[in-house]
């Protein structure tokens, strides 16, 4: 459905012609007054784009569960409900079975499986594809004075059609997923549809440093009666650190059970859930699954879906691979020798508030030693085998690398908590070839454990003696990326909060996905009609 477009236009000009007079057989030409422009004000209010039944289902808090995935549906039936169960904690359930979910959903409640529906422009929001507003105002420069020729060309904007809306909605979604894969990103693409020809033209933005996101921006041109329509749009390519939480293997022994997180959330498989009339996960932000299930190990009761997936959920999308190779430091010639700090050894560092870190090595032992976190960032790089363990109150932009494993033996913080301080400069990434793992309760103490930054452990992310009931909390405000976790419970209850500055900047040299995500769009057409 259309809305329709208002144009209000003033335009005050001076006739340009030629006054011919005769007089006694002689000619004289009149002056021509001055032309004169006004600003063209174009109020568009655009339509939410229905995209094509090819995409991944999206199932949301409101959407039916069916079992066949090819199917359309005609009408929306009453919100599924879970029945659920009282998982005792994230320690080992009984083995799963995905069962197949009945077309009613009363069979098997516990199972969500993919189905495909219709979306609006609004919820394009697969891992590449953001969530777009549909009430644009676009106001046009003025129109130039100097015109004076009646070939010049006008410009005004028009809105799409409900089939290219679709049709440019299914195109976005792919170039998302599949630019990182032409052989030539600057080549330019044309398609016919409908008996409409139009062609994609790509202009790449590096981000320019080692904290910035690449940028992508497509201009999508036709023609029409003659006119020359375009529109453009803004993709930017997803770092790792832009999930709050992301698994590429989830484990058959763990399950979400009293956890909470505030972010996007992906997994390349399965995830198992385990849930009470008292105790259930909760994911706040829009939750994505390449498997076509989600399986429920164990239940107590009776609880509805949108009371665990209350940003929604959407299963069978895309992968997102994890890269085969780390390295730890930008390309960047903007990275000199002096902001990186490399040790050979097993080495423990403590951030401190001041801006400064000491470093002790694990194996000589002989004295702790002191740097500071050098501008516009520091990296502190481990070499060969060796390992960090880490602490303390971060100040400044800080990258850490190990090839083996980082510890984390303690609470890891800002000096300025973003969440009291928006404007907090302060910037941590934890980067592992293979592990990250909190240490156990004899090193950490019992009790809460607080984590700022985010992390990535190509392997696992584990919680060392999870078993142990500390019963605590582990908060982490950031980012949390693993190829497979461990339990938390009864040690932890986990509580991850997405920190909002991660959608601009990722932490120094962060690993970055092969996916990219729609950042802008006007969602018209711009009207180039000759005169």
């Amino acid at each position: 459905m259309r809305k329709p477009i208002t144009i209000a236009m003033t335009l005050s000009a001076g006739i340009h012609a030629a006054l011919i007079i005769l007089v006694t057989g002689s000619f004289e030409r009149a002056e021509a007054p001055a032309i004169t422009n006004e600003p063209l004000i174009v109020t568009l209010e655009s339509a939410g784009i229905d995209a094509a039944a090819e995409r991944p289902s999206t199932l949301g808090t409101d959407e039916p569960m069916r079992s066949d995935a090819a199917a359309t549906p005609a009408t929306e039936p009453e919100p599924e409900s879970l029945a659920a169960s009282d998982g005792a904690s994230a320690a080992v359930p009984a083995e799963p079975a995905a069962l197949p979910a009945s077309r009613d959903g009363l069979e098997h409640p516990d199972v969500f499986e993919a189905s495909v529906e219709p979306v609006a422009l609004a919820d394009l929001s697969l891992p590449g594809v953001a969530a777009m507003a549909s009430d644009l105002t676009v106001q046009p420069p003025a129109l130039n004075a100097s015109v004076t020729t009646a070939s010049a060309a006008t410009q005004r904007t028009a809105p799409l059609t409900t089939k290219q809306q679709k049709m440019l909605a299914r195109k976005i979604r792919d170039w998302a997923e599949t630019y990182h894969k032409r052989d030539d990103p600057q080549e330019e693409l044309t398609w016919k549809h409908n008996g409409q020809h139009y062609k994609a033209s790509f202009t790449a933005l590096p981000g320019g440093d080692d904290m910035s996101l690449d940028r992508l921006v497509i201009r999508v041109s036709t023609e029409e009666d003659g006119d020359l329509l375009s529109t453009e749009l803004k993709m930017k390519r997803l770092a790792f650190s832009s999930f709050a939480q992301f698994v590429n293997r989830w484990d058959d022994s763990v399950q979400l059970h009293d956890d909470e997180l505030d972010g996007r959330f992906h997994s390349n498989s399965a995830i198992n859930l385990s849930y009470s009339r008292k105790v259930k996960p909760r994911f706040h932000g829009k939750v994505t699954t390449s498997a076509r299930t989600i399986n429920v190990t164990d239940r107590r009761g009776f609880v509805r879906r949108d009371q665990i997936f209350l940003g929604g959920v959407q299963t069978g999308v895309r992968s997102i691979r994890l890269p085969k190779n780390f390295v730890p430091l930008p390309g960047s010639a903007d990275v000199f020798g002096e902001q990186v700090h490399e040790v050979e050894q097993d080495t423990r560092i403590t951030f401190h508030e001041d801006g400064s870190y000491s470093w002790v090595s694990l194996e000589s032992g002989l004295f702790e030693r002191r740097g500071s976190i050098r501008k516009p960032a520091g990296y502190l790089i481990a070499t060969g085998k060796a390992k960090l363990f880490v602490r303390g109150r971060v100040n400044g932009r800080v990258l850490l690398y190990s090839p083996e494993r980082i510890v984390i033996e303690g609470d890891l913080v800002y000096a300025r908590d973003p969440e009291m301080f928006p404007d907090s400069d302060d910037y941590i990434g934890l980067v592992s070839a293979k592990n990250i793992e909190i240490a156990g309760p004899e090193v950490t103490g019992p009790g809460d454990l607080r984590i700022h930054g985010a992390m990535y452990a190509k392997r696992r992310f584990s919680i060392k003696r999870f078993r142990s009931r500390g019963q605590g909390t582990l908060s982490i405000y950031g980012s949390l990326t693993a190829g497979s976790l461990s339990a938390t419970e009864p040690r932890y209850a986990t509580n991850i909060r997405f920190d909002p500055r991660l959608e601009a900047l990722r932490p120094p040299g962060f690993p970055v996905t092969d996916r990219y995500e729609l950042e802008s769009w006007d969602s018209a057409w711009t009207v180039e009609e000759a005169l």
